[in-house]
């Protein structure tokens, strides 16, 4: 028998010779995901081995279940992925892939290590002979490749159950530079992450240091114009200038007292709050927000999850990102409120808007202290302020945005154990 490779006709070994090669040069990388990695490979293989599919499938954490990566079949040229094996019905299959170079089931149907597949698999698919090589990492099996025969039961030589065998070494250091490059980018990603909290941290505390000094000043003018105003009996002209003064410096202390917030460490102990109770109270403050015409929808369903967060900074949170969000909409749109509970770590806090979005300069700044992207009205002062609170309680903040179709700013904050 001869394999059909490129132009030319290959004898059986010098064609799975060329395969292996080819696989080997399979890379996953910035460009090529691991998925699209499988597939090239799968097709690849069924060419040179000539059979109708072949499957790759990889055990759930726990191996519990055995989930099918990527099936490919050669009759349509087609790519599928998601069916599911309970281990619990396979066991015999499950043990003998541990104990085998590769499964080699001449006529599968009857071969005691794959009949337990009769029913739910090899007849509803007309399978007839499989050929299953283990994928081993670190010498636990994490999975499977499985090729297989729809026909006339297929004996299968001594050269193609090598080749499989290899085939599987492939594919599982094919995943284990794909776990290679997720490992480093989830080292990256945690690097910036250190290092964007560092420099919020040491901008915080700059702001904050800024702040006391000014706060002290500004206490000298009030008080001094207060002493003016209650004992000079000005001219209402004069009055009425002294009275715009002594709202400007109290707007000042007010502006003064947001940036001592942002170098606040972390609090003392503080009792877990139930978010969803105090959001659910502020469901009517929140829907009186609104100047232009928006809606605010509220969906909680972290139910009795708790935070080690103080009410008036969960408010201010919450108002600050809301209060954000309206102004980056128009009228008609909507602002949703989203409570949920990830992994039974986290407490997810998320709030979307509708707007314009921002884009990606923007974006890198938004948690900056007096970085502001409105011409008025703005102090630039409420998302810094949503960040170091977020931080205080050791949680993480995220924010998903792209121009034309608004903005996601979700606050992840650590479920209190005790």
């Amino acid at each position: 028998m001869a394999w059909a490779i490129g132009h030319g006709v290959l004898h059986p070994a010098a064609a799975h010779e060329a395969a292996l090669l080819r696989l080997t040069r399979l890379a996953v990388d910035e460009q090529e995901s691991l998925e699209r990695t499988f597939q090239h490979a799968t097709r690849l293989i069924a060419q040179t081995l000539n059979v109708e599919r072949v499957g790759i499938w990889l055990f759930d954490d726990p191996p519990t279940v055995l989930r099918c990566a990527c099936l490919y079949e050669q009759s349509t040229d087609s790519h599928t992925a998601g069916a599911t094996l309970r281990r619990a019905d396979v066991p015999q299959y499950a043990a003998a892939l541990a104990e085998h170079r590769a499964i080699a089931a001449d006529d599968a149907r009857s071969d005691p290590l794959t009949r337990e597949l009769l029913e739910t698999y090899l007849l509803p698919l007309g399978i007839t002979s499989m050929l299953d090589a283990p994928l081993l990492r670190h010498g636990e099996v994490v999975g499977v490749v499985c090729h297989e025969h729809v026909g006339p039961p297929r004996t299968w030589t001594e050269r193609e159950r090598r080749f499989a065998a290899s085939v599987a070494d492939i594919v599982a250091l094919v995943m284990e530079q794909a776990a290679y490059i997720e490992a480093q980018r989830t080292v990256d990603r945690q690097a910036h992450q250190l290092e964007e909290e560092g420099r919020m941290a040491a901008v915080g505390r700059v702001a904050a240091a800024v702040g006391h000094d000014f706060n002290n000043l500004l206490t000298i003018v009030l008080s001094r114009v207060q002493q003016i105003l209650g004992v000079l009996d000005l001219p209402p002209e004069a009055a009425e200038h002294a009275k715009v003064v002594l709202e400007a410096v109290r707007r000042s202390r007010e502006l003064t007292r947001q940036l001592a917030e942002l170098g606040r460490g972390a609090p003392g102990t503080v009792a877990p709050l139930v978010v969803d109770g105090v959001l659910d109270a502020s469901r009517d403050l929140l829907r009186s927000l609104p100047q232009g015409g928006q809606r605010i929808e509220v969906d909680l369903a972290a139910d009795q999850a708790a935070v080690r967060i103080d009410r008036v900074r969960l408010e201010q949170l919450l108002m600050n990102l809301v209060t954000n969000a309206l102004q980056a909409t128009g009228p008609g749109a909507t602002v949703r409120v989203r409570t949920s509970v990830v992994d039974g770590t986290w407490l997810v806090l998320q709030v979307a808007d509708e707007g314009t979005g921002i884009d990606d300069a923007v974006r890198a700044r938004i948690f900056e202290p007096y970085f502001t992207t409105r011409s008025t009205g703005g102090c630039g002062l409420g998302l810094a302020i949503v960040h170091a609170i977020v931080q205080r309680t050791e949680g993480f903040i995220a924010v998903d945005t792209a121009l034309g179709r608004g903005t996601t700013v979700t606050a992840h904050l650590p479920i209190a154990t005790t």
